[in-house]
C-alpha cells in the first residue's frame, strides 16, 4: 500500500494540472483500444469453438469461413494494437515533458541543486532522476496499469464462459459422478493464488536489488563523466592508474550487485515459466475423459482450454510482470526520495536579504559551519556606488562562505544584507560556460545580443581574447576547450557587458599573471565606475586595486580597514 500511496503522490500532480484533460481523452483513447483487444480475444476464443469443430466434423465450407473469419481478427487486432500503442505512445510523452518540466523547475527553483549539494550530500545523482527515472516511472506505470486493466476486464470476460464449461466436469466420488459448480474456476484460482504468493515469496529482495543497480550504474557514468571533465588535471598527475582503480572498484561494484541480481532474476524465470506454461495443459487432463467418451468435441475442448488459460493468466498477472513490478517500485522509491529531500531542503536563507537600488550594507551577519563552529561573528559594512573591498584570510577561514551568505546561497548564517540583487553577479575561481556557442557563453547569464557584437568584440580584445573573435558562432564545450586563464578572461568580458551593479570576485584572477590581473582589475574600474567590487584573493597585489580590506582571522576575528592609496 506504501507504493501505491508513493506512485499517487507522483503522479497526482500531472492528473490535476492544466494537462489533465487532454492526458484523460488519450488516457480513455488507449484504454478503448485495450478493451477492443479483449474484445478481439473473446471473438476468437468462440472462433475456437467453431474453426475446430468445422476441422472435426470435416465441414469445408465452414473451415473456409473459418479462416476467413481469423484473417479479419487478425487484421482487428493489429489495428487496435497500433491504435493502443500510438495513444499511450503520446500519452507517454506528454506526461514525460510535464514531469521533466516540473522537477527540473524545482530543482532550479530557489537554486535547491546548490543547496542540496551543500546539505544533502547523500543524495546521488540527481540528473539520473530526472532524466532517466522519469521515463521509467511513466513507462511502466502505463504499462502495468494498462495490463491490469486488461487482465481484469478478460477475467470477467472469460469467466462466464468457464463457468458454463464447468458443468461437463463430473467428479466421481464415493460411486457416483459429482458436478462442481465453477470447478474450473476455482481450480484456476486456487493455482493462481499459490503460483502469486510463491512468486512474491522467491522475489522479495528483487526491489532492493534494483534500486542498488541504478544507484551503482549511475556511480560509474559519473565517475566516468568527472575524468572527461578533468582530462587534464588527471594527465598532469598522470592519475591514469588511480582513475582506472576507481573505475574498476565502481564497476565490480554495480557487476556484483548485477550478478545478484540475475540470480534472482534466473530463480523467478525458471518458476514463472514452468508456472504459467504448466498452466495450459491442467484444463486438457480435466476434459479428457468427456473428450474421449466423446461427449465433449474438439472445438469445445480447445475453447474451454483457451478461456482457462486466459482466466488463469488474468489471475496470475502479478507473477508474469513480477521483474517489471520490483523495477516499478526500485524507481518509485528512488524518486519518491529525490522529491522528499526537494520538498525538505531549506531554501530560504538566515539572512535577511533586501533589495537596495544604490550601495551594499551587511548588518550583524554571522556565519557558522553545519557543525556548529562559528566562522563570522556581527559583521557589518557599508559600500557606497563605486566602492571596492579586498576580503583576505588564510584557506578554511570562510571567505567564498561569506559571499555565499551574503548571496543567500548559505543555510547556516543569519543577519542582514542589502543591494541590488537584481545587478549581482558572482565570478567564480573557475567560471562557469554553458553548452552552446561562445557568444552565448560569453553573454551568460543573460540572452546574447548580436547587436551588441561590437563591443563584445572590444571587450574580447582588452582582456587578450582577440584570437576567438572567429568562434564566436561555433557549438563546444568551452569549459573543457578553453584554458583556466582563458576562461577566467572570458568572466571578466561577462562582466563587461552584462554592466553589475555589485561585482563578486571569488580568486577570480587566480590564473591570471600580474600583468593579466592588472589589466583586467583597472578595466572593470575604468568600464564600470558605479559597480561595487568585493574580491577575494591570497595576492598582495590586489590590494592597490581596492578602497577598503577585510581581513578575516581564525575565531571568528576580522579587520576592517581603508586603503591609502587606491588605484
Amino acid at each position: 500500500m506504501q507504493t501505491l500511496r508513493n506512485f499517487w503522490r507522483l503522479a497526482r500532480p500531472f492528473w490535476v494540472s492544466e494537462q489533465k484533460y487532454p492526458a484523460l481523452l488519450l488516457l480513455l483513447a488507449t484504454v478503448l483500444m485495450t478493451l477492443c483487444l479483449v474484445a478481439v480475444n473473446i471473438l476468437t476464443n468462440f472462433w475456437n469453438l467453431h474453426f475446430y469443430n468445422a476441422l472435426q466434423t470435416k465441414d469445408y465450407p465452414g473451415f473456409l469461413l473459418g479462416g476467413l473469419q481469423f484473417i479479419l481478427l487478425q487484421v482487428a487486432t493489429t489495428v487496435f494494437t497500433v491504435g493502443a500503442f500510438h495513444f499511450q505512445q503520446k500519452l507517454t510523452l506528454r506526461w514525460r515533458r510535464w514531469a521533466t518540466h516540473n522537477m527540473l523547475g524545482q530543482w532550479l527553483d530557489s537554486q535547491r541543486y546548490q543547496k542540496l549539494k551543500l546539505t544533502e550530500t547523500d543524495v546521488d545523482n540527481p540528473d539520473q532522476r530526472i532524466a532517466e527515472d522519469i521515463d521509467l516511472f511513466i513507462v511502466k506505470s502505463l504499462k502495468l496499469s494498462l495490463g491490469l486493466l486488461t487482465s481484469v476486464v478478460s477475467l470477467f470476460s472469460f469467466l462466464h464462459i468457464l463457468w458454463q464449461a464447468s458443468s461437463l466436469v463430473s467428479v466421481p466420488f464415493a460411486g457416483q459422478s459429482w458436478v462442481v459448480p465453477g470447478l474450473l474456476v476455482w481450480i484456476a484460482l486456487v493455482y493462481a493464488v499459490l503460483g502469486t504468493g510463491i512468486a512474491f515469496w522467491l522475489g522479495r529482495a528483487l526491489p532492493g536489488l534494483n534500486f542498488m543497480q541504478q544507484r551503482r550504474e549511475a556511480d560509474f557514468r559519473f565517475a566516468l563523466m568527472r575524468l572527461r571533465e578533468n582530462a587534464d588535471s588527471v594527465a598532469q598527475y598522470r592519475g591514469e592508474s588511480r582513475e582506472n582503480a576507481r573505475f574498476n572498484q565502481r564497476l565490480e561494484a554495480a557487476l556484483e550487485n548485477f550478478w545478484a541480481l540475475v540470480k534472482k532474476q534466473k530463480l523467478i524465470m525458471g518458476y514463472s515459466t514452468f508456472y504459467l506454461r504448466s498452466a495450459t495443459v491442467i484444463p486438457m487432463f480435466i476434459m479428457a475423459p468427456q473428450f474421449f467418451a466423446g461427449t465433449l468435441p474438439l472445438g469445445r475442448l480447445t475453447q474451454i482450454s483457451s478461456a482457462f488459460g486466459e482466466v488463469h493468466a488474468a489471475i496470475a498477472y502479478l507473477v508474469e510482470v513480477f521483474p517489471e513490478l520490483s523495477a516499478w517500485k526500485s524507481v518509485i522509491d528512488r524518486l519518491v526520495g529525490f522529491q522528499e529531500r526537494l520538498d525538505n531542503v531549506e531554501v530560504t536563507s538566515g539572512v535577511t536579504l533586501g533589495q537596495q537600488p544604490d550601495g551594499l550594507y551587511i548588518k550583524h551577519l554571522d556565519i557558522w559551519l553545519p557543525n556548529g563552529r562559528r566562522l563570522l561573528n556581527d559583521l557589518n559594512l557599508s559600500l557606497e556606488p563605486g566602492d571596492s573591498l579586498l576580503i583576505s584570510a588564510p584557506s578554511g577561514v570562510g571567505k567564498s562562505t561569506l559571499i555565499r551568505a551574503v548571496a543567500g546561497l548559505w543555510p547556516h548564517a543569519c543577519g542582514a544584507a542589502f543591494y541590488d540583487r537584481e545587478r549581482a553577479l558572482v565570478l567564480s575561481q573557475k567560471p562557469y560556460l554553458p553548452l552552446g556557442n561562445l557568444r552565448e557563453a560569453l553573454w551568460y547569464p543573460m540572452p546574447a545580443r548580436r547587436e551588441d557584437d561590437a563591443a563584445l568584440r572590444l571587450a574580447m580584445q582588452q582582456v587578450g581574447l582577440q584570437h576567438l573573435h572567429e568562434h564566436l558562432d561555433q557549438e563546444r564545450d568551452w569549459t573543457q576547450t578553453l584554458s583556466v586563464g582563458e576562461l577566467q578572461r572570458c568572466a571578466f568580458v561577462r562582466a563587461l557587458m552584462v554592466r553589475p551593479a555589485v561585482l563578486f570576485l571569488d580568486e577570480s584572477s587566480s590564473a591570471l599573471d600580474t600583468a593579466n590581473e592588472a589589466r583586467c582589475y583597472q578595466l572593470l574600474k575604468q568600464a564600470l565606475p558605479r559597480t561595487i567590487l568585493i574580491s577575494i584573493g591570497h595576492n598582495a597585489t590586489l590590494e592597490r586595486f581596492h578602497w577598503q580590506v577585510l581581513e578575516l582571522h581564525s575565531e571568528v576575528q576580522w579587520v576592517h580597514r581603508k586603503v591609502e592609496q587606491p588605484v
